[in-house]
């Protein structure tokens, strides 16, 4: 239970809503359940212990008690992704929808990145996506995320929607999962508590009508709008897709959601409750745009073979290599069709998958590179020895010739060493090593 109340003003309209009243109220002061998601590109293993499966989301699990997720090197080397639940309903949602091979999306508000990576993980076959995020601080995050995944179908863009505005028909599926007031973070964020009151519910809901105006023509005809929120009340949520509807270019795609959430006001979206569902609130709605959507298709090419300065790539069918100034990114062909299309100057972080980097010394493996399923000789290590890595410490290992080797942890990928033959100079990210300190 937090030490914070729950704010007067909130208690009441909750109170007065016959969807939620006092069960909610009593839930919000109820210990929050911890689960993860688990990346299927990579080894399966999980050092702590599993409750039950999250009955919406397969692969994804409740946690017995909250680990210190920090600690532990295969959460840095994306095993996994710790993630609230309901979230995890746009894996679900994803699939259910009608989508060609092809499809290009947008999560447009998309830090830290959770449902980024349930949104790409249930598209069908070679589809491409654009991870934009209007904070640079959270934009970072989102690229570390999506780097951890080892996608090369992503690309990541820190800017305001705004710049989204005059793109027309251009998406097959936008998500919102909008800024807003965080009433179903009560249970387990203080500050969510702390910060409420009327007036930032009103601020929330005018700033998530500015962000819809901004995205809603860049759907193409057939596609569709995902819209999530995490709070409960009328005007962040049915109102801002009752004011689409009533337009009459959009209506309600059905959905069967996951059992034990219930159906929005009006008929509009689901809620996922606490005390309800074993999560913390979530509001989700999907509407499609009438039309119909058509399959893009693009040329595949036979697997090869590309060399770096002594560092091989694979590059499969579906995959090309394209360089950009002194980076080589290796990257979905649907991606780098999306983005030629693309006539708007969006600033990107990230476009696939960064595997090299040209210096005077010649080709120099990136991070992304690691995250994959990289062919370099790796260097197992053990758990110690990995959280030092991940500190960007070093530690005594065997003899090898001079060269680039991965640090391997259960045979997963941390990252990148240059071994000097006596010693090695450790290439961990240097933003995101770990800063706690080690027993």
């Amino acid at each position: 239970m937090l030490n914070i109340p729950l704010p007067e003003a909130f208690i009441t309209a909750i109170l007065k809503d016959s969807p939620f009243g006092q069960p909610l109220i009593d839930a919000l002061d109820e210990t929050p359940s911890t689960s993860v998601r688990l990346n299927l590109r990579k080894p399966q293993s999980l050092e702590f212990e599993s409750d039950e499966q999250v009955t919406w989301c397969p692969n994804a699990f409740y946690l017995k008690e909250r680990p210190n997720f920090t600690l532990d090197p295969l959460f840095h080397a994306g095993v996994y992704y710790p993630q609230e639940a309901a979230s995890m309903a746009v894996y679900d949602l994803v699939k259910s929808l009608n989508l060609p091979q092809g499809s290009i999306v947008l999560d447009a508000c998309a830090a830290p990145g959770g449902k980024t990576l349930a949104m790409m993980d249930a598209l069908p076959e070679n589809c491409a996506g654009i991870a934009n995020e209007i904070h640079p601080h959270r934009a970072n995050i989102l690229c570390e995320n999506v780097t951890k995944w080892g996608l090369d179908n992503v690309a990541v863009c820190n800017n305001d929607t705004w710049m989204f505005r005059n793109l027309d028909a251009f998406f097959d599926l936008v998500l919102i999962d909008a800024p807003c007031s965080g009433e179903g973070m009560f249970r387990k964020d203080p500050n969510a508590r702390s910060e409420w009151n009327v007036e930032s519910v009103q601020k929330c809901a005018e700033r998530q009508g500015v962000i819809i105006n901004n995205l809603i023509n860049s759907i193409k005809p057939g596609g569709y709008l995902i819209y999530a929120t995490c709070t409960f009340n009328e005007s962040e949520n049915e109102t801002q897709l009752q004011e689409i509807l009533a337009k009459g270019e959009f209506e309600v795609q059905p959905w069967i959601a996951p059992t034990g959430s219930i159906p929005g006001r009006n008929g509009i979206g689901h809620y996922f409750i606490p005390g309800r569902s074993r999560s913390e609130g979530l509001f989700i709605a999907v509407l499609k745009k009438k039309g119909s959507l058509e399959s893009q298709s693009i040329t595949l090419s036979p697997s090869s073979k590309e060399s770096f300065s002594g560092l091989d790539i694979n590059v499969l069918p579906h995959q090309e290599i394209v360089q950009q100034q002194k980076i080589a990114h290796l990257r979905s062909k649907i991606l780098g069709l999306a983005m030629s299309r693309l006539k708007i100057p969006l600033r990107f972080l990230k476009s696939g998958i960064a595997v090299g980097e040209l210096t005077s010394k010649g080709w120099v493996p990136m991070h992304d590179l690691a995250m994959t399923s990289c062919n370099l000789v790796g260097i197992e290590c053990s758990k110690q020895e990995a959280l030092m890595y991940l500190r960007g410490e070093t530690f005594p290992i065997p003899p090898y010739p001079p060269g680039y080797y991965l640090i391997r942890y259960k045979e997963v990928n941390l990252g990148f060493i240059k071994h000097l033959g006596t010693r090695f100079n450790n290439l961990y990210p240097k933003t995101w090593r770990i800063r706690m300190h080690l027993k």
